[in-house]
């Protein structure tokens, strides 16, 4: 709805620079003025107005930062007396809402990766767990078997043998000077 004190202009990608640009000559015009409040054409109240009025300018065609799906609900902009405020108040609260619904999807997606990860967290621990349970009973296995070893050593003693050999090397020499002589 345009009046004599208002336009509408619809935001969009192809125009925000435009907009931009003429909200930035608008800005440096009200600066210049302000900086000079005595030989300025209006009156300090006036200035004041006109200084909201580009903030919310400025505001209102500053596209959302974060990266995430938010548009501006209807992406217009209004300019004028005491309804633009409130329609900027409005357009501001919409924003708002639209920006804390994407922040609560954001919130449930995290919890169901949460969840996820807790999950495959305890399958890996379980896992962990079953393994450390077969390396004790190998362990305890590999030791049942060296005990095992050590006493069939043990019971094998050398002894006997080294006393064979030596018979036989000294009947072994005994032959050899008696074949000789």
């Amino acid at each position: 709805e345009t009046t004599a004190n208002s336009v509408a202009v619809k935001v969009t990608d192809a125009n925000r620079p435009q907009l931009k640009s003429l909200v930035a000559r608008l800005d440096e015009a009200l600066k210049t003025w302000e900086k000079n409040v005595s030989t300025s054409p209006l009156d300090e109240k006036e200035l004041k107005r006109r200084r909201a009025l580009v903030t919310e300018l400025q505001a209102s065609i500053r596209p959302v930062m974060g990266g995430g799906s938010f548009v501006r609900p209807d992406g217009v902009l209004g300019t004028g007396n005491g309804q633009s405020t409130i329609l900027g108040q409005r357009h501001i609260m919409a924003e708002q809402d639209l920006i804390l619904d994407e922040i609560g999807s954001g919130v449930d997606r995290l919890h169901q990766q949460a969840i996820n990860i807790n999950d495959e967290t305890t399958l890996h621990k379980n896992l962990l767990d079953d393994m450390d349970h077969g390396v004790d009973r190998a362990f305890a296995g590999l030791r049942g078997e060296t005990r095992r070893a050590t006493e069939i050593r043990h019971k094998m003693s050398n002894c006997p043998l080294y006393i064979c050999i030596v018979v036989e090397l000294v009947v072994l020499t005994l032959l050899l000077v008696l074949g000789f002589s």
